[in-house]
């Protein structure tokens, strides 16, 4: 099993929130931590939130279904790893 394009593209918008939160926490001064926000709201946000929504206006059973999937597949967890 594979991910699908717009699961990959969540997957590392909220890896580079994380990443985000953590400079904002560790160096809330930084002028590289101030750019990453900057860039993070200017390219990811919106489509983070566009994203998320179509994943949860699937139906419960099926979100279940598929989380189950994801967590199961090996394929999956090395590519989400990578």
């Amino acid at each position: 099993m594979e991910l699908k394009a717009e699961e990959l593209r969540l997957v590392a918008i909220r890896r580079r929130a994380t990443q985000l939160a953590v400079a904002l926490v560790t160096e809330p001064f930084s002028t590289d931590t101030h750019e990453q926000l900057r860039s993070y709201v200017e390219q990811d946000a919106d489509e983070a939130q566009v994203l998320v929504t179509q994943v949860l206006a699937l139906p419960p059973a099926r979100l279940r279904e598929r989380i189950a999937e994801l967590t199961q597949s090996k394929t999956v967890q090395r590519e989400v790893t990578a």
